[in-house]
């Protein structure tokens, strides 16, 4: 017996389409999302198998984690303007996902934001990404440098407009941060297993948490021209080589969440 399945309209004036609202929904072939919504919750729209198309209105803020997990049919997606993150997972396992269209604004895509969707065959990226991790798509090394903005290089993706190493997934140890880099943006080197990492001269931001779960005995060799370090940049187990006077060597000293620290000159 074929299914029955449903057009939806999201009524006019909703600004919200809370966390599971439609979830494991599977009549569900096409939604219509209304101007004035501005943030779909958290597996809003999970496990909804047939669900096909989808309207993203352009007052749209924020969309939560998962949000359209395991919709297996749908097969475009346009982020809208206001966009600024693509959280971990929303269009995780959408494997039907054949043209994905991200516009400017959006400035950081999380751990497999579109995971395992592997029916790519159109991919818009905007110039401007300050964090991408390297789990974001299923191939994030093929698909990113698809906009010239990107470049892979010995293991890192770059952008190369804003100067941001955006990840790490070479499968060497012992690593140098190109020179020209300015940023190492949030989760850079997540499991990376890397075991020493020297930051080239002219790095002046260390995101957050850019050296969490990157390996065991990590050592990371800062120089003398950084500026600013998210306080959970580094894991506790982290050891820190810093030049004596700099910026770097006084966060260690006053971040109350990190103990090792070594005076060198280098």
């Amino acid at each position: 017996m074929d299914l029955l399945l449903t057009d939806v309209e999201i009524p006019e004036g909703t600004t919200e389409i809370t966390e599971t609202t439609f979830y494991n929904h599977r009549l569900v072939a096409s939604v219509k999302i209304p101007d004035g919504v501005l943030v779909i919750g958290e597996r809003a729209f999970a496990d909804c198998v047939n669900l096909k198309k989808i309207e993203l209105p352009e007052s749209l803020m924020a969309i939560g984690k998962q949000a359209f997990i395991n919709c297996v049919s749908l097969e475009d997606i346009n982020i809208p303007n206001n966009i600024v993150t693509i959280e971990e997972g929303t269009f995780e396992d959408c494997t039907n996902l054949e043209s994905i269209i991200i516009h400017e604004n959006v400035t950081t895509i999380r751990d497999r934001a579109f995971g395992n969707c592997t029916g790519i065959k159109n991919l818009v990226l905007p110039d401007n990404l300050i964090s991408c991790s390297a789990t974001a798509f299923p191939n994030s090394r093929k698909y990113l440098p698809i906009n010239k903005s990107y470049r892979y290089e010995d293991g890192m993706m770059m952008n190369i407009v804003n100067d941001m190493l955006l990840f790490y997934s070479g499968e060497k140890t012992k690593v140098k941060v190109p020179d020209g880099i300015k940023g190492i943006a949030e989760r850079a080197f997540k499991g990376s297993n890397v075991k020493t990492v020297r930051v080239c001269e002219g790095v002046k931001s260390i995101s957050d948490e850019a050296f969490i779960q990157a390996g065991e005995n990590v050592t990371v060799i800062l120089p003398e021209s950084i500026e600013y370090i998210e306080n959970s940049a580094f894991d506790s187990s982290v050891h820190v080589l810093c030049p004596k006077g700099s910026y770097a060597e006084g966060w260690c000293r006053n971040n109350p969440d990190f103990s090792q620290l070594e005076d060198q000159e280098m």
